[in-house]
């Protein structure tokens, strides 16, 4: 947070130093004399304030102080003094002790003190001055904001949001505040509050441009419209590139749409600024697989093992690689381990029941491909938006000859990502082992709209069917 987000400091004219000066505080009963010399030099501090030389302030504002210890306004005086100098732990203390000794405007003290309490993480603090400030300054928006960005570093969420709403009413044309909101919304899992937060922070040219673009994004994507929410991800990346999320959200849904080119490009894209993240390669790696690349994704799949060796998902991954490059035995092995780190995954069932499958190891890989339907039902109902486990799980179901549920799980998959080809190539070649060619030749005109090659190989399964 930067000092001028709340603090509009001021340098008062001399005689207002003078003012404050002469407010010495009696009780420990100094002398006339005493006083009137502590007076005389807290106004030289005063001077060099205004000349804005903090040090010889300071300096003089101490010698007064040794003079006459309980000087609530030397106290005050030094504590900007030392703010200016970027002497926050000595500020504090200085306004502590002003507070203590009776400065007749406490509001000064608060508007300070909660700033200093909240640099120096001592959130509670903070925010008990930044409430007493809004208590009495309630017309100044500059309290609420200060209490709301206090709750989110708490992650009090909805406190956050109560009092930003209280700023927004307060200074409507604040740039930033409903960005604030929208970081709150995405923390409470209110996406839809997210988006229209977001969206307001952009009309009113927030500086989170970038960041915002995301939050419009995530609400959107959660919302299911996929296509805004790509563009939106896409201008995220290109005004915020360090926004990790976007790069495997937007990877994703390129994914969902059959795009696996452009899911690999981003996915590279967030490796150049991210290139020791495993999760990356891990996608990168299934990115591969889907466009039919399996050297490139043993590879990435690597990568993301030699940088996080218990990421389940990586040895998953690389499984699935190493079978689609037909090394069966390493991807047993990787399975293996896949599994040692994540037992019951059905995903990696499948992996190496295919595995044992291609090695006319039918028994082993019927017992396998029964775990996979048990872990990917699981699955599918921990995540029931998720495309990629429906297929999946079709693809287990039909290993096992029950069509019916593979028929069904295809189908939801395809709900979710339409353009999803092997999905659609997988319906329609088990409607037509099922006997069902005209249900097959819809996914066959549905699927030349997405992936010619295999639409072709679609249609020379239904011709070549009596």
């Amino acid at each position: 947070m930067k000092r001028t987000k709340y603090l509009k400091l001021f340098v008062y004219v001399a005689l207002l130093f003078s003012i404050f000066s002469l407010a010495v505080e009696t009780q420990a009963q100094p002398s006339k004399k005493e006083i009137e010399k502590a007076r005389k030099i807290a106004k030289q501090g005063d001077q060099f304030f205004n000349q804005k030389d903090y040090r010889g302030a300071i300096n003089k504002y101490a010698e007064a102080i040794m003079i006459v210890p309980r000087f609530p306004a030397a106290h005050f005086w030094k504590a900007y003094a030392h703010y200016y100098l970027n002497e926050s732990e000595q500020a504090l203390n200085e306004l502590n002790l002003s507070l203590d000794q009776g400065f007749e405007k406490p509001l000064e003290i608060y508007k300070l003190r909660w700033y200093l309490n909240y640099e120096a993480k001592n959130y509670d603090a903070a925010l008990s001055d930044a409430l007493e400030a809004a208590r009495l300054d309630p017309n100044n928006a500059t309290y609420n904001l200060a209490a709301g960005d206090i709750y989110r570093m708490k992650e009090s969420w909805a406190e956050a949001v109560n009092y930003y709403k209280k700023a927004a009413a307060q200074d409507p044309n604040n740039s930033d505040v409903d960005y604030y909101m929208a970081v709150c919304y995405a923390n409470l899992g209110q996406w839809q509050d997210q988006g229209f937060a977001a969206l307001e922070a952009l009309k009113k040219k927030t500086k989170y441009v970038g960041e915002s673009y995301f939050y419009v994004a995530d609400a959107l994507n959660r919302g299911k419209k996929y296509d805004e929410a790509a563009q939106a991800y896409e201008k995220a990346i290109q005004l915020k590139p360090e926004i990790y999320g976007a790069y495997n959200a937007l990877s994703d849904i390129y994914r969902s749409r059959n795009e696996f080119d452009r899911a690999i490009e981003t996915a590279r894209k967030g490796l150049k600024l991210y290139p020791q993240d495993a999760n990356l390669y891990t996608s990168l790696a299934w990115y591969y697989s889907l466009a039919d690349r399996p050297q490139d994704a043993i590879i990435a799949g690597k990568s993301a093992i030699n940088l996080q060796p218990d990421l389940a998902m990586a040895h998953t991954n690389l499984c699935r690689a190493y079978n689609d490059n037909k090394d069966y035995q390493l991807a047993i092995q990787t399975c293996n381990n896949a599994l040692r780190l994540n037992p019951g995954d059905g995903e990696t069932y499948l992996y190496m029941a295919r595995a044992y499958e291609f090695l006319k190891q039918t028994d082993k890989a019927l017992d396998l491909y029964k775990k996979a339907v048990d872990g990917l039902l699981k699955f599918t109902r921990d995540n029931p938006d998720y495309s990629d486990g429906f297929y999946l799980l079709g693809n287990a179901y039909f290993a096992i000859q029950k069509d019916n549920e593979a028929i069904a799980a295809y189908n939801q998959c395809l709900t979710l990502a339409p353009r999803f080809a092997k999905a659609r190539f997988s319906l329609g070649y088990t409607y037509l082992i099922n006997k069902d060619k005209v249900r097959a030749r819809e996914q066959y005109n549905l699927l030349r709209q997405i992936d010619a090659n295999l639409a072709e190989k679609l249609r020379q399964a239904i011709e070549s069917t009596k």
